[in-house]
């Protein structure tokens, strides 16, 4: 491989970095002013994809890649809330992760187009199992932070916890959200505190 493309390669890790500094903007309707960033969210849907892939039968590892990689094109557009998806015009996230990669290594830029493509696939009739669990995923994290920040005091994000909940689809996601619905936020450190006699 040329000096070049490994220099592509950094190019596109730095371009991808831009995530932990693009803030998810939907939250400012709910009164949130400093929401997550977008890599914040990319990263807790692959974990969730990855879980919920597993407990499905599908590839787990797919899940989770598909779930990394499916915000990247926001680095080039910024995250749209869906109250504004209604009135801005913007490329597909194809041809933008295609831009994005058009000068890494071929192998590589096709592995990574096609797992923005497959995880928008979900969204269609020629889904496949994991891209299912990557749009679950993506779903019910969104789910898990507004609980997290009704915790907080943010009273305005029913609607979040709502259409996120219902936006599940497979058995799995669909079960976890249920637990969402009834688990607290802080609870993990409660059980953790009590199993170390703490």
């Amino acid at each position: 491989m040329s000096d070049q493309r490994f220099a592509e390669i950094i190019a596109f890790a730095h371009e991808s970095g831009h995530l932990k500094h693009t803030r998810r903007t939907g939250w400012l309707l709910g009164g949130v002013r400093d929401g997550e960033s977008v890599a914040e969210h990319s990263y807790r849907v692959a974990v969730l994809a990855y879980i919920i892939a597993a407990c499905e039968g599908a590839n787990p590892e797919r899940a989770a890649t598909l779930g990394i990689f499916h915000d990247v094109p926001e680095t080039r557009i910024g995250d749209v809330p869906s109250v504004g998806k209604k009135y801005i015009t913007t490329a597909s996230p194809h041809d933008i992760i295609a831009d994005q990669t058009a000068g890494l290594p071929p192998e590589l830029r096709d592995r990574i187009v096609g797992a923005v493509d497959e995880h928008e696939s979900a969204k269609t009739a020629s889904a496949t199992p994991e891209s299912e669990c990557s749009r679950d995923a993506d779903k019910l994290e969104c789910l898990l932070q507004a609980r997290e920040y009704q915790c907080e005091g943010y009273t305005q994000l029913d609607e979040w916890v709502r259409s996120s909940a219902e936006a599940v689809t497979t058995a799995t996601g669909r079960t976890l959200a249920a637990a969402a619905l009834e688990v607290s936020p802080g609870e993990w450190w409660g059980s953790f505190a009590r199993a170390v006699g703490r």
